[in-house]
């Protein structure tokens, strides 16, 4: 993934978005352009990385056994849906926590 940063700073920007998207292209990576600053795409920049990594890791986890049961008559243990989950949503704050456990302060 190309992440071009500091989107705030159009004045002073030195790479264009097409010229972003035409190198992430022409490279095979994705591309998405961000502020630190005040939080543009931040988080999806993060959700894309955290989607492709799951995606590369059930491609390599059918692989593997596929490999496995190839030569074992077939019939092997792995059952898509049924892998631990991975939740992309943001963990409440500390003092939602407290006031979803009933707690006085």
């Amino acid at each position: 993934m190309l992440v071009g940063n500091k989107t705030d700073l159009n004045d002073q920007r030195t790479v264009f978005v097409r010229d972003g998207r035409a190198f992430a292209r022409k490279n095979g990576l994705a591309f998405i352009e961000t502020s630190a600053l005040d939080a543009t795409g931040v988080d999806t920049a993060f959700q894309r990385i955290l989607q492709e990594i799951y995606k590369t890791q059930t491609k390599k986890q059918l692989k593997n056994v596929n490999r496995a049961t190839e030569g074992a008559g077939g019939g092997g243990d792995f059952r898509p849906g049924h892998g631990q989950a991975i939740s992309l949503h943001a963990a409440p704050e500390p003092e939602q926590v407290q006031q979803q456990k009933g707690g006085c302060c």
